[in-house]
């Protein structure tokens, strides 16, 4: 039963992510190259402002800043397409047992496969450069899990403020122009204050970006007690939302 259960949500995920994936690029002429063509923009912006103009003075700051740019577009993009999912499929959510929980979870695997495609592009530029990868590149699943995750619990905590108030898009678009600011992805956390720097750290995005450098970029594996702190936090950020979504989700469909 089980087995069937989880065939079930597997399938049902790989449809309807592959029905949001046909959809987005329906009619454009480019299609795909787009996902990939955004991050690399964005880098060659930032990387002519930061590295010419304000002075990083970051080590390898084009492969610095990439990675950096890889996650957080996965946790923007991701928690964007998450919020539009429910409305854009609320007449089927409203005439069939369709569960809201994989339909918010088959937005964000579009998100996730473009996270991982730009992976690869990354290290293939990385070695181009001439960089050298260390036994701590063994610990990048475990932060791609961590972000996947953390993405999870946020689309579940934001999509029923969305589906109950529509102006909470722009509320989390401004949001997230500010968390940009506020994680170290132009900057390094170095820069930080010292009496800022604990609150700082509470970002979840940070914490997971900072340790993916230190591993990938600098060969350093991550204090394991920092790291089981990321953990808890991602947690609990995941489970209160899965449990606020569960209990709040399919009434506010109803009254859609």
């Amino acid at each position: 039963m089980k087995k069937n259960t989880f065939s079930y949500y597997y399938n049902l995920i790989r449809e309807l992510s592959w029905a949001d994936f046909k959809l987005k690029y329906y009619g454009s002429i480019l299609g795909l190259f787009w996902s990939f063509l955004k991050p690399f923009l964005m880098l060659l912006i930032l990387y002519v402002v930061f590295n010419n103009f304000l002075k990083s003075g970051i080590q390898d700051y084009h492969i610095y800043l990439l990675l950096g740019i890889t996650f957080w577009n996965f946790f923007a993009d991701g928690t964007k397409a998450s919020l539009q999912s429910i409305l854009s499929k609320k007449n089927i959510l409203q005439k069939i047992n369709l569960s809201p929980t994989a339909v918010v979870i088959s937005a964000i695997i579009h998100s996730f496969w473009t996270f991982i495609i730009t992976l690869i592009i990354f290290f293939i530029l990385f070695f181009i450069f001439g960089l050298n990868i260390g036994w701590s590149i063994i610990l990048l699943p475990y932060f791609a899990i961590l972000i996947f995750f953390l993405i999870l619990g946020m689309s579940f905590l934001i999509t029923p403020l969305y589906m109950k108030f529509k102006d909470f898009e722009h509320i989390w678009d401004v949001f997230l122009q500010m968390l940009f600011w506020a994680t170290p992805i132009v900057y390094s956390q170095s820069n930080v204050p010292e009496t800022f720097l604990r609150w700082y750290m509470l970002n979840p995005v940070t914490r997971i970006i900072v340790d993916a450098r230190d591993a990938v970029i600098y060969h350093s594996f991550p204090d394991p007690k920092q790291l089981i702190i990321t953990t808890i936090i991602v947690l609990i950020i995941f489970v209160s939302g899965l449990w606020i979504f569960k209990k709040y989700s399919r009434q506010l469909i109803e009254n859609l």
